[in-house]
């Protein structure tokens, strides 16, 4: 049996298949009028049935997971403890619970890997827990423990059995949430620019990953190179990479499985402006998807409102690339609803299905889950509400924890003014500054998500909000916020609207708005029409997972 790897820590859980398919009582398909989405063709680059068949596949040798969890989480030590407050049990994100849910093996026998990185600013000292958490001082660790550990354990070991198709190839699979979203970001980026370092590669990992880090720093640039080899060039020259396979330093060209994000926050994936120091050494990690990626996933969150938290979207990566599959899908709620650690878990677990479905039915099936631990972690919701005293909410109806920035308070900035974001309108990162330039992201591919329009049908429950009134207490909430103790002085509006669906008009059939079972596959013909005709987003379909726990969770309420 093969033990799941974390970071300081070794546990074993139990593997097992999935089992039969879900049987899906409702309709999988309605009638859907044709429309031009601006971002909606989620396939980019997909071959005919007839192609693929022709197409031999390649052996699979081993699966890995490497998961990279979020600002200030460790499941390695499931508290959260600072100088501010007792020690509390911490609520699992979804990059955690992902791990726990996958198979040791998938369907067809292959091993499954995962290898969990805890967050940054996740250290025991309140220092680090400020600076670190703050400035995303730990992400260039973060990005060469993951990395190597992929490096060291990938198969084929030579460039020769990697270009050999009769020879198994590993294959790759990358999550996270917030920074650690950025961060896997960032190993893909790595993985595509040199490839997966020999064990020869890795004597010199650090001079080489320093050339990387700093290859838009003038002056900076190729230090390792120039040092090993007598001559500059720069690392975005042909020349470096070919050099390093010459040499037997790296193998270059395997493909990335899939990536997965939870809402990847800031300009570069470090809130701004305490990062102005740290742009320019990632700022070729930008908007679009890595080249060597076919599957990219990302579940982003609508009612976010942090200026310091803006998502980090995806756009089409330049030619050439491996993409196959970009999907970009909005749900309610702020940062943690959609990664997770609130102690109502409603939204997120929304959110961790919308993924699992994405890796269990793209392309064959990427990955393999276990349906009983999902089962038991959507139970676990339902306990909440009986703790609490509450009667079990409707899927869909998950507390919407308010993380709004009070405006007007003197000790903070600018930056730090609440924003509202804006799907489908987002625009490319400068290189320089980290900041939005006037050109907008094209073939973003984003769609919203079914239980945004089924809460706002049912007049489903609002956003909280702060109900303290002295601007002295809500600069005390915001602190208690971002050295990570949640605030407890809020209440919850009465009807759910998302400021950044003003934007757009809500197209739906009325047997659709008065619909009871919201399980089926299609999209029904729902979108949400742009009002300033810049494009329209559509409604997203339910996979697999997604409709069993819907029902699950229907069974459940009644």
């Amino acid at each position: 049996m093969i033990s799941l790897i974390f970071r300081r820590t070794k546990s074993a859980f139990r593997a097992e298949t999935l089992g039969p398919k879900a049987v899906i009582r409702a309709s999988f398909s309605r009638a859907e009028p044709r429309r031009n989405f601006t971002s909606s063709t989620v396939i980019l680059a997909a071959m005919s049935s007839d192609q693929q068949n022709t197409v031999p596949k390649r052996a699979v040798g081993k699966k890995f997971v490497i998961a990279c969890d979020g600002t200030w989480m460790n499941s390695d030590s499931g508290v959260d403890s600072t100088a501010f407050a007792p020690p509390t049990a911490q609520v699992p994100t979804n990059v955690t619970r992902i791990v726990r849910a996958l198979n040791h093996r998938d369907q067809n026998g292959i091993p499954q890997i995962a290898f969990y990185q805890r967050g940054v600013g996740t250290d025991s000292d309140a220092e680090d827990k400020l600076v670190s958490g703050l400035s995303g001082d730990d992400i260039s660790e973060h990005i060469r423990e993951a990395y190597a550990f992929v490096a060291n354990n990938f198969d084929p070991q030579t460039q020769e059995d990697l270009d050999d198709a009769s020879k198994p190839i590993d294959e790759i699979t990358i999550l996270g949430f917030s920074r650690g979203a950025y961060t896997a970001r960032c190993i893909a980026t790595m993985i595509t620019d040199i490839g997966l370092l020999t064990k020869k590669g890795m004597e010199n990992f650090w001079g080489i990953f320093g050339d990387w880090m700093k290859q838009d720093m003038k002056g900076n640039e190729s230090e390792w190179f120039k040092s090993a080899y007598g001559k500059f060039v720069p690392f975005t020259d042909p020349e470096y990479r070919g050099t390093l396979i010459k040499e037997k330093l790296t193998r270059w060209g395997m493909p990335i499985r899939a990536v997965g994000c939870w809402d990847t926050v800031g300009a570069l994936g470090i809130p701004l402006p305490w990062s102005a120091e740290n742009v320019k050494p990632y700022s070729f990690v930008n908007t679009k998807v890595a080249q060597h990626v076919q599957h990219a996933f990302h579940a982003l969150a609508i009612d976010e409102h942090r200026n310091l938290f803006s998502p980090t979207l995806w756009e089409q990566p330049d030619e050439p690339h491996k993409l196959n599959v970009l999907k970009q899908c909005w749900f309610p709620g702020s940062h943690s609803n959609i990664g997770g650690s609130w102690p109502d878990a409603g939204i997120s677990n929304i959110s961790l299905a919308w993924m699992i479905s994405q890796l269990e039915d793209t392309d064959g099936g990427i990955l393999s889950f276990d349906p009983e631990y999902l089962n038991f972690v959507q139970d676990l919701a339902n306990k909440y509400y009986t703790k609490v005293g509450e009667p079990i909410r409707p899927w869909g109806f998950g507390k919407l924890y308010d993380s709004s920035i009070i405006d007007g308070a003197v000790t903070f900035t600018e930056a730090v003014t609440p924003i509202t974001r804006t799907p489908g309108r987002y625009h490319q990162i400068s290189l320089e500054d980290g900041k939005p330039t006037m050109k907008r992201l094209m073939d973003t591919n984003e769609c919203i998500h079914r239980c945004v329009r089924v809460r706002i049908d049912a007049g489903g429950p609002g956003i909280e909000e702060l109900a303290t009134t002295s601007v002295t207490g809500k600069i005390f909430n915001l602190v208690k916020e971002q050295v990570g103790i949640h605030s407890q002085v809020k209440k919850e509006l009465a009807t759910y609207v998302s400021s950044a669906l003003t934007n757009y008009e809500l197209q739906q059939a009325p047997s659709v708005k008065v619909e009871v079972d919201h399980a089926y596959a299609g999209s029904g013909g729902v979108f949400w029409k742009g009002k300033d005709g810049l494009g329209d987003l559509p409604e997203d379909t339910l996979g697999r997972t997604e409709i069993r726990l819907l029902q699950r969770s229907a069974e459940r309420k009644s």
